[in-house]
């Protein structure tokens, strides 16, 4: 079972009857739970930073394509008019 930094603190300071271990113990408790802490918190504001990152990104390419998207979908009208043209051009030939 998995316990918590306190919840340790606890079970050593009620099973270790000698003072000066108990303070020994709950000192290295104290210490290693934070530098795990430390660690986990930094890898996880480094994952935090990338996906705001990757969020960013992808806001600023949906933000331009609603503002450049006028003069796409004009482009993609003209190319759909001028197959148009041609398949007609293509059935009378026929």
């Amino acid at each position: 079972m998995k316990l918590s930094k306190e919840e340790l603190k606890n079970k050593v300071n009620e099973m270790v009857s000698d003072n000066e271990i108990a303070i020994q113990l709950l000192e290295d408790i104290e210490d290693s739970m934070e530098v795990a802490d430390t660690a986990v918190s930094d890898e996880l504001q480094a994952k935090v930073d990338e996906l705001q990152g990757k969020l960013n990104e992808l806001q600023e390419k949906y933000k331009e394509r609603f503002l450049n998207g006028t003069e796409e979908k004009k482009e993609d009208e003209e190319e759909t008019e001028e197959l148009t043209e041609e398949e007609v051009i293509d059935v009378k030939e026929i």
